[in-house]
């Protein structure tokens, strides 16, 4: 029986269900470890089996792991072993444990099963039980087996836990090499000889060892160092020592550095600016870099659970004569430093190539259009001084937030200095040097220049997104009959939306960017800064404005006006699937209205139209003076009259256009082409 009541105990124990299993496999293999370090030759096996239905042919990752067995030839469950395992659930029986590994058993597992052959006064005995929530059935008998053996067979995962166990044989043998490398580069250093065989009857291949050999491909270079401790007692050593292991290993994936107290992680090590990715020596071996700093001075600072360690920080009190950890940091990187040194000069070598390679990144220009940086390559001086900015150990964000940086200060900088030359152009006297001053004034015209491109190349690039996600929104609608003009009405100016500059109605024509306008607003209450632009009417026109139920001033349009210049385009977006018919003559009648009725201030003299929808062909061509448009499957009027209600005098001027989603977007995109042809961008391939 336990001592404690350990239903309570693992139902408030709380484990992560995702890593639940990993735990479970962890601390198995960690106990059979250190039962089995008296040995010469450790011999660890791990058995996997899996779930499957009774008539399944085919076995692999995909199903979940039902139970596992582990088998090591350690010191066993002895009378001692046995009891500590009982009676003192949180004692852990070796230096370092945790104790809290049987908790996590039950957590994960409905029950737990050991077979153990051990030896007691030159006897060997053979020990068998099950423990789960309430009893442990214990038998001891003597055997004719006479070498140590444990085997602890975990039956039947809880099903909270069995989705994250549908991993491969190849992930389980990486994350136990992880896990154990510190523990095995211990056993590797001491001589002792090991295997961990992982056997899963999942999958073609079934069966991963990791043993001496596995290391053996490894570089292990040892240095020691010592940090003086001048806050200790005079007659006491004041030197603390630290043992560092630079590891080149081929069989971890990852740069990391850890502390290390009884040969078990202690934590990893952070701000040591740690390569990123594989690197290569000059013998050509490709590896990932390792680092493990050793010392019984991390034992001091490491909690009971041996989940974190808590190192002394710098402080003015200190005076930094302590062993602090800004100062162990401090050396370690100096220490990694020359380690490195040939490695960390060809990564800063090639600085100009990853800069290159993360801004033409699609992934990098989802959101920013990042390639325009790469004008700042085409200068030499430019280019150098971005480069300097790059550490070997920037990750792809990093760089791209220094390079935004970078050019946001060198903008600062340009506007600094025309602003100093304009002050000196307005002092200038007759001893002014003013070659001088000219050269510096071509400096900032050409750093100008520089800017403009990297600025309207971003533009753009971005311009360039825009016309690609009009072109799948017609070829959407091809597919989904369902879509309506709200698609691209959004695209091109958002409803109820008076913000014409940050729409998109450079797609049909650039001069539109420079038009104030309005979207889905009734004319009535269509307002050019402030102010609505239909003038007072009198009672007569209010009763046949609204005849017939009409209410002709009611129609919601998109309009763009620019009265500076007496010009109104009027944009009818129309469901791709909708024919010409009807629409073509409310684009007239909609010009007529607001020619008529608008405030003398606000009077136009030319109106541009645009009727756009992609369901009609030739022969639907309207009238009144319309013709094929050159080079587009639309139609166009180039002038029409429009007249007085009253004495039927023209009173402005119409341009009109029929033109389909698609034609929109070939147009739009040969004259951004025309830009790209102009500014002769970066590559971006």
């Amino acid at each position: 029986m336990y001592e404690v009541d350990i239903k309570d105990v693992v139902r408030n124990y709380n484990l992560n269900k995702q890593e639940g299993f990993l735990f479970c496999l962890f601390e198995a293999v960690s106990n059979a470890l250190y039962c089995s370090m008296e040995n010469s030759h450790i011999q660890i096996t791990i058995n996997i089996k899996r779930q499957y239905t009774a008539n399944e042919i085919n076995k692999n990752e995909d199903n979940f792991i039902q139970s596992f067995k582990i088998e090591d030839n350690g010191t066993g469950f002895t009378d001692e072993n046995f009891k500590q395992f009982t009676q003192q659930m949180y004692k852990t029986n070796h230096e370092g444990g945790k104790g809290l590994g049987r908790i996590a058993f039950l957590k994960v597992f409905d029950n737990i099963k050991i077979d153990s052959i051990f030896q007691e006064d030159n006897i060997y005995f053979k020990r068998e039980f099950s423990f789960g929530y309430t009893r442990i059935n214990d038998t001891k008998t003597t055997t004719n087996i006479h070498n140590n053996q444990t085997a602890i067979t975990f039956n039947n995962i809880k099903e909270n836990f069995r989705e994250h166990t549908k991993k491969d044989i190849d992930y389980y043998e990486k994350e136990l090499l992880k896990h154990f490398y510190v523990f095995l580069c211990y056993l590797r250093e001491n001589e002792k000889i090991f295997e961990i065989k992982l056997i899963d009857d999942g999958g073609k291949e079934s069966e991963r060892i990791i043993n001496n050999a596995k290391l053996n491909k490894d570089k292990f270079e040892k240095d020691v160092f010592t940090i003086e401790d001048d806050s200790m007692l005079p007659e006491t050593d004041r030197s603390t020592s630290f043992e560092l292991w630079h590891i080149k290993t081929k069989n971890i994936d990852d740069n990391k550095a850890f502390y290390v107290v009884d040969e078990r992680s202690a934590g990893e090590i952070g701000n040591l600016d740690l390569p990123l990715g594989i690197l290569e020596d000059k013998s050509g071996f490709n590896y990932y870099y390792y680092v493990y700093l050793k010392s019984p001075f991390f034992g001091n600072y490491l909690n009971e659970s041996r989940t974190k360690l808590s190192l002394p920080k710098e402080t003015k009190k200190e005076n930094n004569k302590s062993v602090t950890e800004e100062k162990i940091q401090k050396i370690l990187k100096e220490k990694i430093s020359q380690f490195l040194q040939h490695e960390i000069n060809i990564l800063n070598q090639k600085n100009e190539t990853r800069i290159k390679e993360i801004l033409n990144d699609e992934n990098n220009n989802k959101i920013n259009n990042n390639k325009a940086f790469l004008y700042l390559l085409d200068n030499n001086k430019t280019k150098d001084d971005l480069i300097k900015t790059i550490r070997y150990s920037d990750n792809p964000q990093k760089i791209l937030s220094k390079i935004r940086d970078f050019h946001e200060e060198l903008q600062n900088k340009t506007i600094k200095k025309i602003n100093i030359a304009i002050e000196k152009i307005k002092t200038t006297k007759n001893d002014v040097d003013f070659q001088k001053l000219e050269n510096e004034i071509k400096e900032c015209i050409q750093e100008v220049n520089a800017e403009n491109l990297i600025n309207l190349s971003s533009y753009i690039l971005y311009r360039k997104y825009i016309v690609n996600l009009f072109k799948e929104c017609v070829e959407s609608c091809k597919e989904n009959k369902n879509r309506d003009e709200a698609f691209f009405h959004n695209i091109l100016l958002p409803k109820k939306s008076n913000n014409s500059i940050d729409a998109n109605l450079w797609l049909l024509d650039d001069q539109f960017l420079y038009f104030e306008g309005t979207s889905e607003v009734a004319i009535e209450d269509i307002k050019i800064k402030g102010n609505k632009i239909i003038r007072e009417l009198t009672d007569e026109e209010k009763k046949l404005l609204n005849e017939f139920n009409r209410k002709r001033l009611s129609n919601r349009i998109d309009l763009l006006f620019f009265p500076a210049e007496r010009k109104c385009i009027i944009i009818e977006l129309k469901d791709p699937n909708v024919g010409l018919d009807e629409n073509v003559f409310q684009m007239d009648r909609y010009v007529q209205l607001i020619a008529n009725f608008v405030k003398p201030e606000f009077a136009i003299e030319s109106f541009f139209t645009y009727l756009i929808t992609d369901n009609f062909n030739k022969y639907d061509k309207p009238g009144n003076g319309y013709r094929k448009s050159y080079g587009i499957e639309g139609f166009i009027r180039n002038s029409a009259d429009v007249k007085n209600y009253d004495n039927d005098i023209s009173i402005a001027n119409q341009y009109s256009e029929v033109i389909r989603y698609t034609d929109i977007y070939k147009r739009a995109n040969k004259r951004n082409q025309i830009f790209f042809d102009k500014i002769n961008p970066p590559k971006t391939e």
